[in-house]
């Protein structure tokens, strides 16, 4: 289960998620639609996404 999925199981909206984690929710959109592919992500921003979803970072890539 992808990023996407993810927020989405949890009933998050973009910026909701970009409050909650502090990535800024156009990368947020970048990484979902795959504009960022998952290789080029920053481990700050995977961990930040992760504890955010609750989940570990290799659930999220």
């Amino acid at each position: 289960m992808g990023l996407r999925e993810k927020r989405m199981a949890k009933g998050l909206t973009l910026q909701q998620l970009a409050e909650l984690s502090g990535v800024h929710y156009m990368k947020i959109h970048q990484i979902e639609t795959g504009k960022i592919k998952p290789e080029n992500i920053t481990l700050k921003n995977a961990l930040k996404l992760a504890k955010a979803l609750g989940c570990t970072p290799d659930e999220l890539l």
